[in-house]
């Protein structure tokens, strides 16, 4: 009879233990998820700011065009009129 109690113990204190460990786990699950979502969020900022960046590029490599081809016109307006005055 003594054995059986001192085996229940023994069980109980185990069973305690996988109780704590479990506890422990799920709080470090919890942690570790909360981190999980903060980075997404950081990588979706990251997104869309890089999609603004590419969006402002794209306008600016537009706005050089137009400037590349406006210079070129002056350009050839002032070599007609240097040919012109020869």
């Amino acid at each position: 009879m003594e054995a059986i109690k001192k085996k229940m113990q023994a069980m109980r204190a185990e069973k305690e233990q996988a109780v704590e460990r479990a506890e422990a786990a799920e709080a470090s699950a919890r942690e570790a998820n909360t981190k999980a979502e903060k980075a997404e969020e950081e990588v979706r900022s990251l997104q869309k700011k890089i999609q603004q960046v590419e969006n402002e590029l794209d306008v600016v490599q537009e706005q050089l065009t137009q400037a590349n081809a406006k210079l070129e016109e002056k350009d050839k307006a002032l070599q007609n009129v240097s040919q012109l005055s020869l």
